[in-house]
């Protein structure tokens, strides 16, 4: 007996989850068949991939008795052509959704799964829903807790539990004191061992004064509970629009409606003072002032906890994304203890020692026990530049590799030490990699920081195919994994970047996966060092970034401590000073340029900084009116270099960006302003590390 099954001509649309699943297994199906071409922009790297299609459609004939027909007629030949394999795998890799004809993709599922796409997806929601129902449901009991201007999310959350899960459902209103379930005191500590708070965070959350007071208190003294007990579900309002908490602008709309709220507090309580009148009334408005302050001095914080914390979902995706019981688990808080964990990786762990976040007295940098953590960690003397008086330079050449890149470095340890801890709680089997686009400084820092702290794993460094060759053998040396590629074609995405190299689990930090250049702890210490100089016209490298767009947030988060007229321990400056000092990223478009490190062919982040520096400008004029990114002309390069060399400075030219930058605006600057140049550095000998590390073995 003959079996047919006909396929369909037009388009069909599927969602990204869905693409991504069948391309694992196509990918699978084909190594398993010893298929290895990368797939990418070259056609005929697909041609071995239809191949094995062909063969496999013909054994599911051969076999079965099988006719295949698309659209009632019988084709030769089935499968679909290179540019198809190209949109699928390569040009629309990154889409959240995207078109094909329906019978290329049932092609694919038949090699896939040996089933069409609509067999397999029939096949697949049987057995999931025999899974359900035969798996014993966990006797949880959820506390849905959100305000009372998102109770309408909270009833959908409520019934999405309990159709797909069965669970059970409590609901806590905490801006109402008639619907909730008292204090966070009392809600948790009345929490059992198979409770958990399903938290809404929003913007009204965000922007409730009851919520924001409470949740601070509370997490002074019960963090830990906190978090074992906790989910927050962030609602769309915080992940799109105006007040984004994943950006810094959308950040910053959030920190101005709570310095706005303070000022006008403010400003009626003086009002009111002046005329001392009702005293009571007085009295209560002097109240809301304190906590409106309080608030105002902790929000950044708050906000970073919210929007890093590990045990967060946005609303979206867990309506539309979690489809099974095991997906949902994974939600779910650890509350176990802590598994032993290899006794090297505990070693590692104990040895990363984060001495404070923030207290000048207790630096955490150079990373001991390997340096001396100092505050500040490098020096600033001052230099003779020919027509000005008072110029100084912050020199990062000090640094353990030689180069402000060190630290970043150890922001990366940081997460690793973080990463063995979610060892100890089963959320991995094993730590995963990182990959990088580097020209050598940071990658040559982070492994080097990688050798003495013992971390079992290899740098996956991408680099442009015409590096300087010795700079390429370095990396090498010092233990990286290097893998080249033309960076000039094309901006490339965190997962191409991992797929290059080899590295389809891991973590890119060349976008900050791990490295938020818009959290203030990232480049922080270092941005607190410039800031104290009390410049008045400061001069920063400016290659990717990351670093004068830190100094730049460093300064908009003092100028908001100032309404409540508290600061961080390492700032030593004042904001008066602040906010009349010009901040000029030094900068090339020359690709040719001896400032090499400074030069990229794509900077997907410049719009936002552009837009951001306008920002602080013109909208909360907190820096000085030249502060922008410029674009130094070669010839000026040449003679920073002369002046370097004079005063024995060490450097290399991309370093060197600031003070050629100075000497280009020379005519625009009074010689007699205080002027600070930043010496982003010259990474030293890989030899001379390799010996420094091996002297702790």
């Amino acid at each position: 007996m003959n079996n047919t099954i006909t396929l369909k001509s037009g388009w069909i649309k599927l969602d990204k989850e869905e693409l991504e699943h069948l391309r694992r297994n196509i990918r699978q199906i084909y190594e398993s068949e010893g298929g290895n071409k990368p797939f990418n922009s070259h056609l005929p790297n697909y041609d071995e991939l239809r191949h094995f299609i062909r063969y496999k459609l013909n054994e599911l004939k051969k076999n079965e008795n099988l006719y295949i027909k698309i659209s009632g007629q019988i084709t030769n030949d089935l499968v679909p052509g290179c540019t198809f394999f190209k949109d699928l795998f390569y040009t629309k890799r990154n889409a959240e959704s995207a078109q094909f004809q329906e019978y290329n993709i049932d092609i694919c599922y038949l090699y896939a799964f040996g089933k069409t796409r609509i067999e397999y997806r029939s096949e697949l929601k049987k057995i999931s829903a025999e899974v359900i129902n035969t798996i014993p449901m966990p006797r949880l009991t959820v506390i849905l807790s959100s305000t009372l201007n998102n109770m309408f999310e909270a009833e959908k959350i409520k019934l999405f539990l309990h159709d797909k899960f069965k669970i059970n459902t409590e609901t806590d209103i905490r801006n109402s004191i008639s619907f909730s379930k008292g204090s966070l005191n009392e809600l948790y500590q009345n929490l059992q061992s198979d409770s958990y708070v399903f938290s809404l965070i929003s913007r009204d959350y965000l922007q409730n004064e009851q919520c924001i007071k409470e949740l601070n208190e509370f997490l002074k003294n019960n963090l830990d509970k906190y978090i074992q007990n906790t989910i927050h579900i962030i609602l769309k309002d915080l992940y799109t629009g105006d007040f984004n908490i994943f950006e810094s602008l959308g950040r910053s709309e959030l920190i101005k409606y709570w310095m706005l709220r303070y000022e006008k507090l403010e400003e009626n309580y003086k009002l009111l003072k002046s005329v001392q009148k009702n005293q009571q009334f007085f009295n209560v408005l002097r109240k809301e002032l304190d906590e409106t302050k309080l608030i105002l001095e902790n929000i950044h914080k708050l906000i970073d906890f919210i929007r890093d914390n590990k045990y967060s979902i946005l609303y979206d995706i867990l309506i539309s994304k979690i489809d099974d019981y095991e997906s949902f688990v994974k939600l779910l808080p650890v509350k176990e203890s802590p598994i032993k964990i290899d006794d090297t990786l505990e070693t590692t762990y104990k040895r990363i020692k984060i001495p404070s976040n923030n207290d000048p007295d207790k630096p955490e940098f150079p990373p001991e026990p390997f340096y001396k953590p100092s505050y500040p960690a490098s020096k600033t003397f001052k230099i003779e530049v020919p027509h000005f008086e008072n110029v100084f330079m912050k020199d990062e050449s000090t640094n353990p590799t030689g180069t402000h890149k060190d630290r970043m470095a150890w922001e990366v340890v940081i997460k690793y030490k973080t990463l063995i801890e979610s060892l100890k709680y089963r959320r991995q089997d094993n730590l995963p990699q990182m990959s990088i686009i580097s020209s050598g400084s940071a990658a040559i820092a982070i492994q080097h920081l990688f050798n003495l702290f013992k971390i079992p794993t290899k740098l996956k460094v991408l680099v442009d195919k015409n590096l300087n060759k010795q700079i390429k053998e370095s990396i090498k040396k010092i233990g990286c994994e290097i893998y080249e590629y033309d960076l000039s074609k094309k901006l490339l995405t965190s997962e191409e970047i991992k797929e290059l190299t080899q590295n389809k689990n891991g973590i890119d930090i060349t976008y900050r996966e791990v490295l938020d250049p818009t959290h203030d702890n990232y480049y922080d210490w270092m941005s607190y060092e410039i800031i104290r100089e009390k410049p008045e016209y400061c001069f920063i490298p400016f290659g990717t970034g990351d670093l004068f767009i830190n100094v730049l947030n460093i300064v908009k988060i003092e100028y908001f401590y100032s309404f409540a007229s508290k600061h961080d321990p390492r700032f030593f400056s004042d904001i008066k000073t602040l906010k009349n000092c010009h901040f000029l990223g030094a900068s090339t478009k020359n690709p040719d340029s001896l400032m090499d490190k400074l030069y990229s062919s794509f900077l997907p982040s410049i719009e936002k900084f552009k837009n951001y520096i306008q920002e602080l400008k013109n909208e909360y004029a907190c820096v000085g009116s030249k502060t922008d990114i410029y674009y130094v002309d070669e010839k000026f390069i040449y003679e920073a270099i002369k002046i370097a060399d004079k005063q024995n400075i060490t450097y290399e030219p991309s370093g060197l960006a600031g003070l050629a930058l100075l000497l280009q605006m020379k005519n625009q600057i009074n010689p007699k302003s205080r002027i600070l140049i930043v010496n982003t550095g010259k990474t030293r000998s890989v030899d001379d590390l390799l010996i420094f590390s091996n002297s702790f073995r």
